[in-house]
């Protein structure tokens, strides 16, 4: 062996770097091992054309947990203001589908006034759920196969929590969860491009559409923990978690993929690097994706059969693909005033639109008319690109990790091509103005990241996959190898840039110390 650590961290996206902190903080010995050679992961900047620089894969920073922050030293880059969302509608029409809820409120009334008042509604409503909902997301996973293991007074708070919603709004929830969430949109509003973009919250990234049943429950998933957002977004988040980490004396070791995780009667050991350097430590936390971690990284004995079954059907095939324009020039979009600066659109025409989209991955296709969640990270930041020019990210729905005859540069080129046509029709003289583009299919975004299927999510947000995340045996960020962590998107509470889940594996590391000083 190399070198000794108490914690070895696996990846170095938000989780991995959130993860590797804590633990330092906690006193411990940390090495934070990162294949890529730069740390953040899919929220660190990618040069993608010469003084072009992108914000990161995941546009969004809104999810982030304000006590994670907190517990960090980091609150202080938190802003209370949700940031504002636009949806793009046909001929000029704009409305906003986050932000403050007056401003939004107003937007939406512009569309249609029932709207504007279903909007107050609706966001009251997921106001009132929001502390239930939250109060599970953020905390430790309920074991729900052995619901007599848990602790009487977490089972009875969680429970008051759900009760104290008050009959209605808790058979609302019950009613509701289980829907299509084309079905739980179209009892508030009437607006339909609307309604597409307020979905793709629930869908954008999964193996659903808006007509798939669960899907409701995505969407007041994303609601109950998003409110806030980072300052400066992304990138600052991603710089703010490096700094932190080395100024906790993380040791940072980039460009270096763990090719073994070593085991010794039937406990971690240490991991194996590729280039055959070997770190000892009894902790090994993975904030990779699960299947890779379980499948790839362990030897064969080390699962039984069972567990192997189980994680190798952990559902993770991505849908997403993005793609990545310098353009010379302001980005403009039909009907927007010379006061707005739409950092961040969406493209979703209807209920039917979205739905249609996906339906071209069950074939193995990608869609000729795809849904876009789009940000323009120069507005805000104008040093991703020289003066005068725009960075334009785009989040491609829906595009299939397996693509009939493979993702060629002829099949690259069409989607690209859909893209551009797509913000065209909106947005004047675009194409026009493009300097370069860099896709990245979900196969690109496997083989950059190290995301297994190209999923965002490094798995599907399915009902089954949400309330035991990924399978029993990892239960609670612990798997059946002792001092094996799993601290990424593949485990509780999901995916998006939250940097919950690494927060939440600080504990599954003090069991796992606790157990191994027990039997010592």
């Amino acid at each position: 062996m190399n070198d000794r650590f108490d914690v070895v961290v696996i990846g170095a996206g938000h989780n991995g770097l959130t993860n590797a902190c804590l633990m330092a903080m906690k006193g411990k010995r940390v090495t934070l091992v990162e294949m890529r050679d730069s740390l953040g992961g899919l929220a660190a900047p990618v040069e993608f054309q010469p003084g072009f620089k992108s914000a990161g894969v995941w546009h969004g920073t809104g999810s982030v947990s304000e006590s994670v922050m907190a517990s960090l030293g980091l609150k202080d880059l938190i802003q209370k203001n949700k940031s504002t969302v636009y949806a793009l509608g046909e001929s000029g029409r704009i409305a906003p589908i986050t932000g403050p809820t007056d401003t939004t409120t107003f937007g939406i009334a512009q569309q249609a006034r029932s709207d504007g008042r279903n909007y107050v509604r609706y966001r009251d409503f997921m106001t009132r759920i929001q502390p239930v909902l939250s109060r599970f997301l953020m905390r430790r996973p309920l074991n729900l196969l052995e619901v007599e293991s848990e602790a009487p007074v977490e089972l009875l708070t969680r429970a008051l929590g759900l009760r104290l919603l008050g009959s209605h709004d808790m058979i609302e929830l019950l009613r509701v969860a289980p829907m299509p969430v084309a079905d739980f949109l179209n009892e508030y509003f009437e607006t339909d491009f609307v309604k597409g973009a307020l979905s793709m919250d629930a869908v954008l990234g999964t193996f659903t559409a808006p007509r798939s049943p669960g899907t409701t429950t995505n969407l007041l998933m994303h609601e109950s923990i998003s409110g806030q957002s980072i300052k400066g977004g992304s990138l600052a988040l991603t710089a703010a978690l490096i700094r932190r980490a080395r100024e906790l004396g993380v040791d940072v070791k980039c460009g270096n993929a763990v090719t073994r995780i070593l085991i010794e009667n039937k406990s971690v050991k240490g991991v194996e690097l590729e280039n055959g350097v070997m770190i000892e430590a009894p902790i090994v936390s993975a904030s990779t994706n699960p299947k890779s971690v379980l499948l790839d990284l362990l030897p064969v004995e080390a699962l039984t059969h069972t567990t192997e079954h189980r994680i190798s059907n952990f559902r993770a095939n991505g849908t997403a693909a993005h793609l990545l324009l310098a353009v010379d020039g302001a980005v403009t979009f039909d009907g927007a005033s010379a006061e707005q600066k739409l950092s961040h659109v969406r493209i979703a025409p209807t209920l039917d639109h979205v739905e249609k989209a996906f339906d071209a991955i069950k074939y193995e296709k990608f869609s000729d008319e795809p849904v876009l969640d789009i940000t323009i990270p120069t507005i805000e930041n104008p040093t991703l690109a020289p003066d005068g020019k725009s960075v334009v990210s785009v989040l491609i729905g829906y595009a299939p990790y397996h693509l009939g005859g493979g993702w060629t540069d002829d099949a690259k080129r069409e989607l690209t091509m859909n893209v551009v046509d797509t913000i065209s029709r909106l947005s004047p003289e675009f194409e026009q103005k493009i300097i370069a583009a860099k896709l990245s299919t979900p196969v690109d975004l496997e083989n950059d990241y190290g995301l297994t299927g190209g999923h965002l999510h490094h798995g599907e947000p399915g009902l089954d996959q949400i309330l035991v995340r990924p399978i029993p045996e990892c239960f609670d960020h612990e798997t059946p190898v002792q001092g094996l962590i799993l601290c990424g998107s593949g485990t509780h509470p999901g995916g998006t840039v939250s940097c919950v889940a690494g927060a939440l594996a600080t504990r599954a590391i003090a069991h796992s110390e606790k157990v191994r000083a027990d039997a010592a």
